[in-house]
């Protein structure tokens, strides 16, 4: 889900930042990067929220898929059994 969600929230930007194609190359740069900086903290913003939301957090996967299982170093066998006890 929070890739799904960072890359919707880049192809929105890429299309927005399609309209200050006339500003000079630097500024357009700057304005570019400042955009990138602020779609990724919102994005960000609202992921964390959703940790403690469950209904914002239902609505992203949704949307965005559910997000995948947690990646563990230990092999299935030794979780498993520490889970049993």
């Amino acid at each position: 889900m929070k890739n799904a969600f960072h890359e919707h929230s880049e192809e929105v930007l890429a299309r927005e930042l399609a309209r200050v194609r006339e500003l000079p190359p630097g500024r357009r740069r700057r304005v570019e990067r400042a955009c990138a900086d602020v779609a990724a903290a919102v994005v960000d913003g609202i992921l964390d929220e959703a940790r403690s939301e469950p209904r914002l957090a239902a609505a992203l996967a949704s949307i965005y898929g559910p997000e995948p299982p947690a990646r563990t170093t230990l092999s299935p066998w030794p979780a498993e059994a520490a889970r049993r006890g």
